[in-house]
């Protein structure tokens, strides 16, 4: 009877332990971690819809991902309450040495080649607000534009 106690205290204790010892990231960001599809864009001009366009914007600890298509950028968040600022933006460097060499992006990018204004990004940084976000929805607002996504 005693041995069998000892068996079972330390099989719960291995249990607990490989529960707090696994390799993967933990979400720290609730319902906004993961990968979002943007499904229409509204602007002054008229909504968007934009779903066939296949892009998307991925959370995960603190780093989001830009997918439009055939390009790629990046850039580190922070998400309180209400906002969500964006910053240190990157993109794919065409003379990439390792899979994690990138460029940042310049301000020329930002604002003569307009490479993200679609999204609402004109600057080196951007904030949002959350108007809305559950498991299912994201809807975030710039100025004068309003990003609808859903999660994939």
């Amino acid at each position: 009877m005693k041995h069998t106690s000892y068996i079972l205290l330390l099989s719960s204790f291995i249990a607990i332990v490989a529960m707090f010892c696994r390799c993967d990231k933990v979400p720290i960001n609730g319902d906004l971690d993961g990968m979002w599809q943007i499904m229409t864009i509204q602007t002054p001009d008229g909504t968007r819809t934009v779903k066939s366009n296949r892009a998307y914007l991925s959370f995960q600890l603190h780093l989001s991902q830009w997918d439009c298509g055939t390009k790629r950028y990046y850039a580190h968040f922070s998400h309180t309450g209400d906002s969500i600022f964006f910053y240190d933006f990157k993109h794919d460097s065409l003379h990439r040495t390792k899979a994690d060499d990138n460029e940042e992006i310049t301000i020329e990018e930002m604002t003569k080649e307009k490479i993200m204004d679609e999204w609402g990004v004109h600057h080196l940084d951007a904030r949002y607000h959350v108007q809305h976000l559950n498991s299912d929805e994201l809807v975030l607002e710039r100025a004068d534009t309003v990003l609808h996504f859903r999660k994939l």
